[in-house]
């Protein structure tokens, strides 16, 4: 385990236990896949109240994470024309802001390149995605796969190419350095360039009514964000004109239940009635995500 502090104050002086560690007592195989069935375990989380953040105040070793996001399986293919339609509407929002053509476009943890694929469809001419997962790369279409680059974003690989438009979408709260992450995120925009960062939102009414008990308390998630923080964090890292908005995400009613913290017995249950005619019905809710959209000087 490493020690942390919080990424936007980089102190713990002014943080509160808001939950206690529950961990597995077998860390050999912590599941890490997206989007996994909820397992209730997570870090023990502060809350700084000069900022607002809520963060771990020890997590995994990053080695130890690496190994695990390398080794996860890629568990949400049902789910992609939900999340193509969520993110796309945020996409064609940061288009609007861009000084530059749409010529480059980076993903970082693109899964199986759903996203490259709809930036071609927009009009980018040169995709590139970054997945850790070997398991969520071999399920991308033989013409994106090529696109993609196995491992952890590192801005030292990506050699002297320059990009118009970043988009990450539930990643930054997974990675260990949140500010040594978007500081190389500004070193590979050009001038005028875009991020787009979709994440959840901690302060949203039902992560207050569900407290640890909702899915976005994990121990994947090192910091989980509010509007608030997300929007300080990227002005500390130089970024101008932090637009944070509201999400509408759209996925089927099987996974809205199985996100649902309620108990196993009520799930099947519905699993048994209802889901059998109603399953793969797309249903678009603001259920606490949140985007920004940000702008390299």
């Amino acid at each position: 385990m490493q020690k942390k502090v919080c990424p936007i104050c980089e102190s713990d002086k002014n943080s509160k236990l808001v939950y206690d560690k529950k961990l597995p007592e077998d860390l050999e195989n912590p599941n890490f896949a997206g989007r996994k069935d909820p397992d209730g375990y997570h870090y023990q989380m502060l809350r700084c109240e000069n900022c607002t953040l809520l963060y771990a105040s020890e997590i995994y070793d990053e080695e130890y994470s690496n190994q695990l996001y390398n080794e996860s399986s890629f568990d949400y293919s049902s789910e992609l024309e939900g999340l193509t339609k969520s993110y796309s509407k945020t996409l064609k929002e940061g288009i609007k802001f861009l000084e530059n053509s749409k010529e480059n476009f980076l993903e970082i943890g693109c899964g199986n390149g759903f996203m490259l694929q709809e930036a071609l469809r927009l009009g980018f001419k040169n995709v590139k995605g970054i997945e850790p997962s070997k398991d969520a790369i071999s399920f991308a279409d033989n013409e994106i796969k090529n696109f993609i680059q196995h491992g952890i974003f590192d801005e030292n690989q990506i050699e002297n190419e320059k990009y118009d438009l970043v988009f990450i979408a539930m990643i930054i709260e997974h990675v260990v350095d949140s500010n040594k992450f978007l500081e190389s995120i500004y070193k590979v925009l050009k001038p005028g360039g875009i991020v787009i960062c979709v994440c959840h939102n901690e302060r949203h009414f039902l992560a207050k009514i569900f407290k640890e008990k909702h899915p976005i308390i994990n121990d994947e998630h090192v910091a989980v964000f509010n509007e608030k923080a997300l929007n300080l964090i990227f002005k500390k890292n130089k970024f101008l004109d932090v637009k944070v908005r509201n999400l509408k995400n759209y996925y089927s009613l099987s996974y809205w239940l199985k996100m649902m913290p309620i108990p196993i017995i009520i799930k099947n249950l519905l699993n048994k009635t209802i889901m059998l005619i109603f399953k793969k019905l797309i249903i678009g809710f603001k259920a606490g995500n949140q985007y920004l959209i940000a702008k390299k000087n």
